[in-house]
């Protein structure tokens, strides 16, 4: 089973979007937990194709900022891919020039 990952953006705020290519048909749960609370807040399953497939998480800006995981792992509970993410607030970092 080949497997290409990419999530972006990152830092995030609205939303954030997943590419996962992949060489054979895959049935997958895939998480985002929030790591200073210890839980989940989205969850889905996804039955990924042969080829390129794009999957968004959307409406993220009522989660807090801070540290999220997401992982994807098969129907069988085998992990696939786990990686960090930063959620930023929406007023962003601000520069003063003072």
């Amino acid at each position: 089973m080949a497997i290409e990952i990419s999530v972006y953006p990152n830092p995030f705020i609205h939303y954030i979007m997943l590419e996962i290519t992949c060489d054979e048909n895959i049935d997958c749960i895939i998480s985002l937990a929030d790591i200073s609370q210890g839980k989940i807040i989205r969850m889905l399953g996804a039955g990924l194709v042969i080829g390129t497939n794009r999957i968004p998480f959307e409406n993220l800006e009522s989660h807090s900022a801070g540290n999220y995981q997401l992982e994807i792992t098969t129907s069988s509970g085998e992990a696939i891919y786990r990686t960090r993410l930063f959620k930023q607030s929406e007023e962003g970092p601000f520069v003063h020039l003072n």
